[in-house]
């Protein structure tokens, strides 16, 4: 059995409920290829602002905005009209998002070596306090290792810098501060929620899998950190092409999915992985992985054409394939069986088994604790406590029995009550 830390009046001083963020769903966003307002062919705020609803009907808790900070917005910004053009945009999207019940965390680059100077740290806190100031409710620092030698292994920022970052927000002590950390670095536990990358650079195999959430989950009890769980992102292929491609692939990604929901911590969700959209390449078998990286295009919403919805501008940042039409939101949220609606029923019940509504069993989710189950070569199956929510994955090439419990959820049709080949199914056992 793993277990990862409880929620204790002890940990943090926001009373006896956990924080907002306990196991929040964050919605990793980059700005440029969500929505486009002024049809100049590249997103923007308001063009974010106009699709709130989306997220709020698939049952997002946090959007995480990936870049903002890093592209002339902040303390520093230049063209004052430019400025406040911008910040206006940007307040209008947090005041309008909060409306809706969702939150704004945004990606704060930072280089370790060069928080080892006042200065640094100086820059870094104020920088912290104007978005707070704006309302932003929480932070992923990405920790970088520019100016620091591999072997020296030195992490995370110093204790003076995190004592620094942490008074800076001490009027909120209900903000989220997170980073992005590497297994077996310094910088872990550092900060509420630790973001790991195993996941992501996973294959597709039980035993892998496996191998990876244990580590995490034994690493989040060693530093008293929470996991933050994602399997793709701006650094690494979709899981879609990452799995093989195709229906296969998509198929792969399903599967993942369920895992992903059904852990315990904080999940991120890569803007566009819940139409499972692949990658952007010219010929996927002959790409090596590193040249996937980053081959994204504009979110697919509606129409039979490109841009799809994304624009008024015929000619948007980076074309989206003509056959896509299939794949837009108009589209998935139109088929029961499409990637978007198993996400919406999995978000579902996992929302609403957190909060404690009557439609699901509060245990589901309620456990931290992960008890993991004999499983079929190939395959692996573990359970939320005593009596929550368990996650079965068949990875091998053949079906598999289910584990005990009543079926709720699962990522292909069933065969003959037991378990296909690259599907995963989630199982109540209340």
């Amino acid at each position: 059995m793993t277990t990862v830390r409880r929620w204790t009046e002890q940990n943090h001083v926001t009373g006896s409920r956990p924080p907002w963020w306990w196991s929040a769903t964050h919605y990793a966003v980059d700005v440029r290829l969500f929505a486009d307002s002024d049809a100049d062919g590249v997103g923007d705020l308001d063009g974010m602002r106009h699709r709130l609803g989306y997220l709020e009907l698939i049952g997002i808790d946090t959007i995480w905005l990936t870049g903002v900070a890093m592209t002339g917005m902040g303390p520093n910004i230049g063209d004052p009209r430019q400025a406040a053009s911008v910040l206006e945009s940007f307040e209008r999207l947090t005041s309008a998002a909060h409306d809706c019940d969702l939150r704004i965390t945004l990606d704060i680059g930072v280089d370790v070596a060069d928080l080892r100077q006042p200065r640094s740290q100086q820059e870094l806190v104020r920088t912290l306090r104007f978005w707070n100031d704006l309302g932003v409710d929480g932070f992923r620092l990405a920790l970088s290792q520019r100016g620091t030698p591999p072997e020296s292994d030195t992490g995370g920022p110093d204790p003076e810098t995190t004592r620094a970052i942490r008074a800076a927000l001490a009027d909120d002590s209900n903000r989220l501060i997170s980073s992005f950390v590497e297994e077996q670095r310094a910088s872990r536990g550092v900060w509420d929620v630790d973001f790991n990358r195993t996941l992501a650079e996973t294959d597709f195999e039980a035993g892998s899998i496996r191998e990876a959430v244990g580590k995490e989950l034994a690493a989040c009890r060693e530093f008293d950190t929470r996991p933050g769980w994602l399997v793709s992102g701006r650094h690494f292929p979709r899981q879609v092409t990452r799995f093989g491609g195709g229906r296969l692939g998509r198929a792969r990604a399903h599967a993942m999915a369920l895992v992903l929901l059904a852990l315990p911590g904080v999940v991120c969700i890569d803007s566009g992985e819940e139409l499972g959209l692949p990658e952007v390449v010219g010929d996927e078998t002959e790409m090596p992985t590193q040249e996937l990286l980053g081959a994204r295009v504009p979110m697919p919403w509606e129409g039979t054409a490109p841009p799809f919805g994304f624009s008024e501008a015929v000619d948007s940042c980076l074309p989206a394939p003509q056959d896509w039409d299939g794949l837009t939101i108009e589209a998935q949220l139109e088929s029961a069986d499409s990637t978007l609606s198993l996400y919406r029923r999995a978000l579902e019940l996992r929302r609403a088994s957190i909060a404690g509504e009557d439609s699901v069993p509060p245990e589901l989710f309620a456990e931290d604790e992960v008890e993991w189950y004999g499983a079929p070569p190939g395959c692996l199956a573990f359970r939320r406590g005593s009596r929550g929510l368990t996650c079965a994955l068949n990875t091998s090439a053949h079906p598999v029995p289910l584990p005990p419990g009543e079926v709720l959820l699962s990522s292909a049709p069933l065969e003959e009550g037991q378990l296909p080949a690259d599907t995963a199914a989630w199982l109540s056992t209340g």
